[in-house]
């Protein structure tokens, strides 16, 4: 807890104990995930009208929110414990939550300016966010054995998975549920009220996390001097920079990783009529994706390293996302379920791959920050590589919006396989994938070539 002191070397039993506390913690704050990260978001947006700009620039705020790890580390590195600071950002950035809870029914008439009400305090709530973010990874990587690390978030990942299925299912339900007249909107407001209940819920318990004493960093080097050092390292930068490459990419169509992106489930239901529920069977494809690869990959970079398990999961993950372009109009009658757009049916099956592939990757981001920033300076040179990453990312998320709104949504009678017209979401995708394969695979590949220290 905050106020015990911090020990000064941790037993097997505390770190078992540690381990387990964040899978727990984790599962309460999956909920607020599938909320915030999930499909509530973007359609609530969808269902307010907000602009692509708008879609897009909401990405981009939570990409240039990782600058926020940058000052936070300098300040976290002058504190005897990571951990009270930690909690007192991480409940403040959950509660901001509320507002989308509560817009609609203490500003109704304001409706026109809810996006940009959200963009701005969901922002907010984003760099506060991230300024726990790099506290928090200093602390795990001195938690975490290293020779386990790789297995640990693998299996975490697979278990927080059931969690966000059931979320996912959770929130789809209620959402279809409360989508009529007069009260189209509460739906929205219970998702994301029970979603901020559920994550402050993960901060709490996760203070029973240990916190292992930081190493400190060497007195008189000037803040520059600092910044500067993990770049100097080649396979640091260039780490850095792929991994800046990849998250673009992902920005692009507003993927997070394993969860679909914003621009996703708009297109699904925009063109297909997909209703909340279907919508959400994409995040409870990728959950599942995650379930089925994360112990596996885990384990890999524990066996064979994280920068040859990465190079595999960017190479092939791409490919699936390409299942877009063979969406069609057609309605598939499934067992127990029904009629279901096409799209919904082909995309929820390639997402088992995407989200355990993409989910895949961050857990060898993780490992490799590890691996490349040693105990003195690691939340510095932490906050440094997420920070660079976003900015790169927010660039994807950018571009993401602006084609949304000025490329056509049926492109000059071009027709793809499906029988749908060529529109900005096949742009988004393809651009997504050429990033992946022709900025972001090159540049990993070459870290190490100079001798890298990988864990495998």
């Amino acid at each position: 807890m905050p106020g015990e002191p911090l020990p000064a070397a941790l037993s097997d039993r505390a770190v078992e104990r540690g381990m387990w506390l964040n899978i727990a913690a984790g599962a309460f704050g999956t909920f607020w995930i599938g909320a915030a990260y999930g499909t509530p978001l973007p359609l609530f947006l969808q269902a307010v009208q907000a602009t692509g700009f708008q879609l897009g620039l909401m990405g981009a705020v939570r990409q240039f929110a990782l600058l926020a790890q940058i000052p936070s580390a300098f300040l976290v590195e002058r504190l005897e414990r990571r951990k009270p600071f930690w909690a007192a950002v991480a409940v403040t950035h959950r509660l901001l939550w509320l507002v989308p809870a509560l817009l609609p029914w203490v500003w109704p008439q304001g409706k026109a300016w809810w996006p940009v009400l959200l963009i701005a305090v969901l922002g907010v709530s984003e760099m506060l966010g991230q300024a726990g973010t790099a506290p928090w990874l200093s602390w795990m990587a001195d938690l975490l054995p290293a020779q386990r690390a790789g297995r640990f978030w693998g299996v975490r990942a697979r278990l927080l998975a059931v969690c966000m299925v059931v979320a996912a299912l959770a929130f789809g339900w209620a959402l279809d549920f409360w989508n009529h007249a007069p009260h189209a909107l509460l739906g929205f407001s219970l998702v994301f009220a029970v979603a901020t209940v559920l994550g402050v819920a993960d901060i709490a318990v996760h203070l029973a996390v240990v916190e292992p004493a930081p190493t400190r960093s060497a007195p008189g080097v000037s803040f520059w001097k600092r910044l500067a050092a993990p770049m100097r390292d080649r396979d640091f930068r260039r780490l850095t920079l792929a991994m800046g490459a990849w998250t673009a990419a992902l920005a692009l169509p507003g993927y997070s990783n394993s969860t679909p992106g914003f621009f996703n489930v708009v297109y699904l239901q925009e063109n297909f009529g997909a209703s909340y529920t279907q919508a959400s069977w994409l995040i409870i494809a990728s959950a599942l994706g995650v379930m089925i690869w994360a112990p596996a990959i885990g384990h890999r970079i524990d066996r064979f390293g994280a920068r040859g398990v990465a190079l595999f999961l960017m190479a092939v993950g791409p490919v699936f996302t390409l299942a877009w372009l063979f969406a069609s109009f057609a309605w598939w009658r499934l067992p127990l379920v029904g009629l279901v757009p096409q799209p919904v049916v082909l995309m929820g099956a390639a997402s088992l791959v995407i989200g355990g592939f993409y989910g895949g990757v961050q857990l060898c981001q993780l490992r490799l920050t590890q691996v490349f920033t040693g105990s003195a300076g690691r939340t510095v040179a932490m906050a440094v590589h997420w920070s660079t990453v976003g900015v790169i990312g927010a660039l994807g998320a950018l571009a993401g919006g602006w084609i949304k709104d000025h490329f056509p949504r049926a492109w000059g009678g071009l027709v793809l396989p499906g029988g749908v017209a060529f529109s900005y979401f096949h742009v988004i995708i393809l651009l997504h994938v050429v990033i992946a394969w022709s900025i972001a695979l090159p540049l990993l590949r070459g870290v190490g070539r100079g001798g890298m220290k990988d864990e495998g």
